[in-house]
């Protein structure tokens, strides 16, 4: 398997899947067959690859790109391809009316393959490219359903604001290259300067909806449910952490800081964000935000052992998380008629929907990091090295580790109350015919859910990092197996979910009130239901920028224009009058002595004559003459 075609074949497979899913009736069994035949080959690639290798091919004369294949890059490879897979046959049924589903999936298959071959690039301009399809691929999947009211509008939203990131992140990879003249991460030798650190890294977190990009990820929530899925479980947003895991052995000491920063920040913003949310989908968003968050932080505080890990198991219960919620707004379009998103009209449906309700507990408690369930093992990691971070860089570090708990029981608390608003309770919907759940909507659910349980990453439901990810030989910071924090992690998970039954459980007057209620009114609860008004800000700021272009636009019409076109009238005039002097003063002497020479010449042509005898007497006249003038005069 040291063939570079082999890993060609594994990227090109969900593409080529896709592109002939248009071309045949049956687009959904081709595209999904490509894409676990991918899965397939990842695997076999994964547990035979012995070293590291890197493939370097000439682009231009005198540049080189490369790809590189290690254990983490093949284990990611694998993951993606395993949760696309799941995601295209979760969409057999899901998408079963769609007229447009042979687009949707050749979407899917350059989705896929943009992403692993990003993962598969060393070198960050080849990359960069791959970064810029992901970002093209998701665009036109969150727009996918571009007749429907502010589709359009929410899928340019997502693509600009992540076009800005970018800009820095093509900024920093010219600078680096401008530094070091090497694009290859394999290659590196030295840190990267602190302004190519951060404008990478400030490229990474647009991608990872860290703040304050977090905006762009709640809008992408208007595209196929299962594509959100794929977009927060393995593909795009997944994309920064890599990037991030990638570099960050060479990444400048204070644009780590910066990255634990601000990954704990993201974490804190996302999960408070999600407490008010009646949007099944927002939910989730948010949380998909939060959970980024703890990566970053894990990146910045030293643990990229414990982000990939945490970046793992999230993938397989959040994709189970969208998913069931894709599930229940399916059920719910079949009894009602209608796309409900809302968790106000819904209630009960554990019984209607059984396995999808056993699905979402499970990968529910994996997020809420309850101890037996995959996101406990991997959160702590990450929570573990930040409490070793703050004991290494002061007291104010140890707000990294603080907020990062204080984030566990946030995050507990809201999955608690939306399992208790969508499935327990009364059904608070029209009754209407009975929907089964078919075995495309239960596979799925029923393996993202098993693998969200701890024994499929490690017999030791304590562990910190997983066989899986310890096969990888990743560094990352020491951890303290005397640390109280897991200890502290569990008990603000069950503090959370204590807290949302509570509040929540059926009968409750505070469940009565809610299930009512209208958006929140207090500007405090506001803010919080709004994401901290960040998309009205990038409204603002656009609105902002169209006033200032429609300003320039008026000044260079007013102004600018009037000043061109007085010149322009100058420079005609200045041009007529120099005409005039050159033509009068200047030529006109010069024609003037050549009219009358020519006058002479054509008088005195006259006088001349062939005649011998006639010339005689002419010169006769004028020796006469001669003599004349010097005699008398």
């Amino acid at each position: 398997m040291n063939s570079f075609w082999f890993y060609v074949v594994i990227a090109l497979l969900p593409l080529l899947g896709g592109l002939l899913g248009l071309l045949f009736s049956r687009a959904v069994f081709v595209s999904a067959l490509a894409t676990l035949i991918s899965f397939f080959l990842a695997v076999v690639g994964f547990l035979t690859l012995s070293t590291s290798l890197e493939f370097r091919l000439e682009w231009l004369p005198g540049f080189e790109v490369s790809v590189l294949v290690d254990k983490a890059t093949m284990l990611l490879v694998a993951l993606v391809a395993f949760i696309s897979f799941l995601v295209q046959l979760f969409s057999v049924e899901y998408m079963r009316e769609d007229l447009g589903k042979p687009r949707y999936y050749a979407k899917l298959g350059l989705f896929v393959f943009s992403m692993i071959a990003l993962l598969l690039a060393d070198n960050l301009l080849l990359l960069f490219i791959f970064w810029e399809l992901v970002g093209l691929s998701s665009y036109l999947l969150i727009g996918f359903w571009y007749r429907k009211k502010n589709v359009p509008s929410s899928a340019r939203t997502a693509f600009m604001v992540n076009r800005v990131a970018d800009t820095a992140l093509l900024a920093g990879i010219l600078l680096l290259y401008a530094e070091t003249k090497e694009l290859s991460i394999a290659s590196q030798d030295a840190s990267f300067s602190y302004l190519a650190s951060l404008l990478i890294v400030i490229g990474a977190f647009g991608k990872s909806a860290q703040f304050p990009f977090s905006g762009w990820l709640t809008k992408a929530m208007v595209g196929p449910t299962p594509v959100s899925a794929l977009i927060h479980a393995a593909t795009m947003v997944a994309a920064g952490v890599y990037l991030l895991f990638r570099v960050a052995p060479f990444l400048h000491e204070d644009a780590l800081l910066v990255v634990a920063i601000i990954g704990t920040t993201t974490a804190f913003y996302g999960a408070v964000s999600a407490v008010l949310q009646f949007d099944i989908k927002k939910v989730l968003a948010y949380s998909t935000i939060s959970q980024l968050g703890y990566m970053i932080m894990g990146i910045g505080v030293g643990a990229a052992n414990a982000s990939l890990f945490h970046l793992y198991t999230h993938a397989f219960f959040k994709a189970g998380l969208f998913l069931g919620a894709a599930s229940i707004m399916h059920y719910l379009h079949h009894v009602h008629a209608t796309d409900a998103q809302d968790m106000r009209l819904m209630g009960g449906l554990k019984d209607r929907l059984p396995w999808t309700f056993r699905s979402f507990l499970f990968c529910g408690l994996a997020l809420a990091g309850l101890p037996l369930f995959s996101g406990f093992m991997s959160k702590d990691g990450i929570l573990l090295a930040a409490w070793t971070f703050a004991n290494e860089h002061g007291s104010w570090a140890y707000l990294i580790p603080d907020i990062g708990l204080i984030t566990a029981l946030l995050t507990a608390f809201y999955v608690g109350r939306m399992m208790l608003l969508v499935f327990w309770g009364n059904e608070r919907f029209a009754n209407g015919v009975m929907v089964l759940e078919s075995k495309a909507i239960v596979i799925p659910l029923s393996i993202l859910a098993a693998l969200s349980v701890w024994v499929f990453h490690d017999l030791n439901p304590f562990a910190h990092e997983g066989w899986m990810i310890s096969l990888l030989e990743v560094s990352g910071a020491h951890q303290s197996k005397a640390s109280l924090i897991p200890f502290l992690s569990m008990l603000l998970a069950v503090a959370g979910i204590v807290l949302a039954y509570s509040f929540f459980k059926p009968g409750t007057d505070y469940m009565q009130n809610v299930t009512g209620a209208g958006e929140p009114n207090s500007k405090g609860a506001a803010l919080v239901f709004n994401g901290f008004y960040l998309t009205h800000i990038y409204q603002g700021f656009g609105k902002a920028m169209e006033v200032v272009s429609v300003r320039l636009a008026l000044l260079d019409k007013k102004l600018m224009d009037q000043v061109i076109h007085l010149t322009s009238i100058g420079t005609v005039i200045f041009s007529k009058v120099l005409a005039l002097i050159d033509r009068f003063i200047v030529d006109g002497p010069i024609n003037l002595i050549a009219y009358l020479s020519a006058f002479v010449g054509k008088r005195f042509a006259g006088m001349s004559s062939r005649d011998g005898q006639t010339q005689l007497g002419w010169l006769l006249l004028v020796v006469i003459l001669i003599l004349i003038f010097i005699l008398f005069f």
